[in-house]
């Protein structure tokens, strides 16, 4: 056996016990986007040049594992627009609760001029109150919906960039022997 084929071999040996050393438990998009990055970034260069030379099972493996959880990212987005919804529902119904108890308040106390005075007055604060509190409750929840849907967006964004950025890297180095 010839100086290069013993190189050859024992880069071979350290390849297969860095593989072997990866964890693979974590399969989060951000984790094996992580991942991806850090083998681009560990991967051997091409000498006089800006490529590199990566291990393309690795990659491939990478890219699958990341396009099966992008639908679990979608999910989550999904869980968390129906949870807004449901608060905002739940603000509605307390509103409506509100309302009620205060019209059946006024209704009681109609008798007396003095007494029907007050209870339009409570009626009226409380009907704002609730208005204010479901209409709070309400921008909240939509702030919190667009923040989420914009760190998503963002984060499906960058997922696409790095994909991108990696297949036109696999591309171009497709002409590399």
């Amino acid at each position: 056996m010839n100086d290069y084929e013993e190189r050859r071999e024992a880069e071979g040996d350290r390849e297969e016990v860095r593989r072997r050393e990866r964890p693979r438990e974590d399969r989060s998009v951000a984790t094996l986007l992580d991942r991806l990055e850090t083998e681009m970034i560990d991967a051997r260069a091409v000498p006089f040049s800006d490529r590199c030379m990566v291990e393309r099972e690795e990659m491939l493996f990478l890219v699958r594992m990341i396009r099966e959880g992008l639908p679990e990212e979608f999910e989550r987005a999904k869980w968390v627009l129906q949870q807004n919804r449901q608060l905002i529902n739940q603000a509605r119904r307390e509103a409506d609760t509100i309302m009620r108890d205060a019209e059946a308040q006024m209704a009681r106390m109609i008798d007396e001029h003095e007494i029907t005075q007050q209870a339009l007055n409570n009626a009226s604060i409380m009907i704002e109150d609730a208005t204010r509190q479901s209409a709070d409750i309400r921008a909240a929840a939509i702030e919190y919906a667009h923040e989420m849907m914009s760190n998503l967006e963002d984060h499906l964004t960058d997922i696409l960039v790095n994909i991108t950025r990696n297949k036109k890297s696999l591309g171009d180095s497709n002409g590399v022997s």
